[in-house]
């Protein structure tokens, strides 16, 4: 079967690709891109479709491969520049076949009869807008176009989402690649807002993942998504950023719900906007909201594992530790470098009396990042004092370099029964900006502090905004 477009013939099934005297070979992915695309033109077809057709049996890195697959494909059709030629994309959802079969005369001509009828048209608007300035004094609102960014920021951006998804390298070294791209990108284009946005997110997950103080990073993180906003409040991503540090850094829920249906509003498909809104139901306690909107972003995201991370932690939040362990049991076997669900599945393990299976999970982390504290815990729980008093010790050190840490102490002294400790490093974790503590309200590792009035106190303050 051939394909023929444009000048264009695809070979199906030998791949070669030919146009006037170049002639070229696709490979497998790209070209059943093309056959994809080009079986169903003028319509889209998602990404979700594509992975399916690519890799049946199943692939982790969704993002890179389909990425690099459609890369290729522009590349062998020419088709790079800013205005695409035969493959439209859009974000975050698919990707449309807008080429055609014909010649080249055919297209010039319909090229040349468009190009006619939109002088006329243009004409007419001229002379109608002519006639109503100098008939009305009133002023004419005025519609700016969206900024369209250079290709090279473009090209550095979307390297940047490539190298936050990868899973091949640790996820520090992704994240600060990622960030590294995102930078150069706005260094190219100042005025790209999505660039700002996705700065915004991975100096947020900085902070997160202890590689960056909160009193350096969140102001940055903050300025970033304001930046983002400002130059284009159309931008779902902007949104996003923002109402994340409204939520993960500020407690401010009033505001951040406020952001996220905002993104919504601009785009419903956005899963990141989806999980985020699940993290917002689920710190204020809402399980079941969380995990419907948690379904919703895994099922626009279906390769994005720390959605399924999430969604098993709030199984745990729930005290569902049966299901978080089932729902776990095939996520770490096919991804064993998934460090947050090894720390779910510690805590449901614990939960649950397997503390020899929570230790072999622990074992498997390999950041720590927010969940420091893990190892202590179950070392408490163990009866083995000492040990979980050094891990203490531990976090105590990355406090004094400004990290949030006193929420992990608190897990720790819970577990050790030293209420009175335990209250205190609570009470210290709404000053260092330790990201559980929004958590609070759910943790099962908590339970030993609840009905106690630091408690109850620490909860009104995190919440205040509700």
């Amino acid at each position: 079967m051939e394909l023929k477009f444009d000048g264009w013939t695809v070979n199906s099934v030998s791949g070669e690709i030919a146009r006037n005297d170049k002639v070229s070979r696709l490979q497998q992915q790209p070209l059943r891109i093309l056959m994809e695309l080009y079986s169903r033109s003028g319509a889209v077809v998602t990404r979700e479709q594509l992975v399916k057709a690519l890799w049946p049996g199943g692939f982790v890195d969704f993002d890179n491969g389909l990425n690099v697959a459609i890369r290729k494909l522009r590349v062998a059709l020419d088709d790079l520049g800013e205005t695409p030629k035969y493959i439209e994309t859009l974000p975050r959802i698919g990707y449309r076949f807008i080429g055609s079969p014909g010649t080249q005369a055919k297209h010039a001509f319909r090229t040349r009869w468009v190009l006619a009828v939109t002088l006329a048209v243009l004409g007419l608007a001229i002379a109608s807008t002519w006639w109503w300035t100098t008939e009305s004094p009133a002023t004419k609102p005025t519609v700016t176009a969206a900024h369209v960014p250079s290709i090279r920021a473009r090209e550095l951006y979307l390297d940047g989402i490539h190298q936050r998804s990868r899973r091949d390298i640790s996820i520090l070294s992704a994240r600060a690649y990622a960030q590294e791209k995102f930078e150069a990108a706005l260094k190219e284009d100042p005025n790209y807002a999505q660039a700002w946005a996705a700065l915004a997110a991975s100096i947020s997950v900085a902070v997160h993942t202890q590689t960056v103080p909160p009193a350096e990073g969140i102001p940055k993180a903050r300025a970033a998504a304001l930046r983002a906003v400002a130059l284009d409040d159309q931008v779902a991503e902007g949104h996003i950023a923002l109402g994340e540090i409204h939520l993960s850094h500020e407690h401010n829920y009033a505001a951040a719900k406020k952001e996220f249906d905002r993104a919504l509003e601009l785009d419903d498909h956005s899963s990141r906007a989806w999980h985020h809104l699940a993290i917002w139901h689920a710190d204020l306690g809402h399980v079941d909201e969380a995990l419907a909107a948690l379904r919703r972003a895994r099922e626009l995201d279906p390769m994005n594992l720390q959605w399924s991370a999430n969604y098993a932690r709030v199984l745990y939040s729930a005290r569902r530790y049966d299901e978080a362990i089932e729902f776990l049991k095939p996520l770490l076997a096919a991804n064993p470098k998934l460090d947050p669900a090894h720390s779910v599945m510690a805590w449901a393990l614990i939960a649950t009396g397997d503390l020899a299976g929570a230790e072999e999970q622990l074992r498997l982390v390999t950041v720590p990042a927010i969940d420091a504290g893990d190892m202590g815990f179950l070392y408490a729980k163990l009866g083995r004092h000492d040990d979980a008093l050094r891990e203490i010790e531990q976090l105590e050190t990355q406090g004094r370099a400004g990290y949030g840490v006193a929420y992990e102490e608190t897990i720790i002294y819970s577990a050790l029964g030293d209420l009175d400790r335990a209250c205190a490093t609570l009470v210290r974790a709404l000053g260092d900006h330790s990201i559980r503590v929004g958590w609070m309200r759910l943790d099962p590792r908590l339970d030993p502090l609840r009905g106690h009035q630091c408690f109850s106190d620490v909860e009104a303050r995190v919440y205040s905004t509700n």
